[in-house]
């Protein structure tokens, strides 16, 4: 994958802080001190099928990729 195939994930502040996506891709998404989810790196092949799976498990659709 090159730089040009990477894909950046983001919670929006719609975010209710349930941990699904922290559940699902640790290595990617967090909680910061208000309880709400954040993601702290960025799609390579090895965590792109969960951050797709975070993705699809958020409740409140707060997770997408940056333009």
């Amino acid at each position: 994958m090159s730089n040009d195939d990477v894909k950046t994930p983001y919670v929006n502040e719609t975010c209710i802080g349930c941990s699904a996506c922290v559940a699902i891709c640790s290595d990617v998404f967090d909680l910061n001190d208000d309880g709400k989810a954040f993601a702290i790196d960025w799609m390579n092949s090895s965590n792109a099928n969960w951050i797709d799976d975070a993705i699809a498990a958020c409740p409140v659709n707060a997770i997408h990729y940056k333009d």
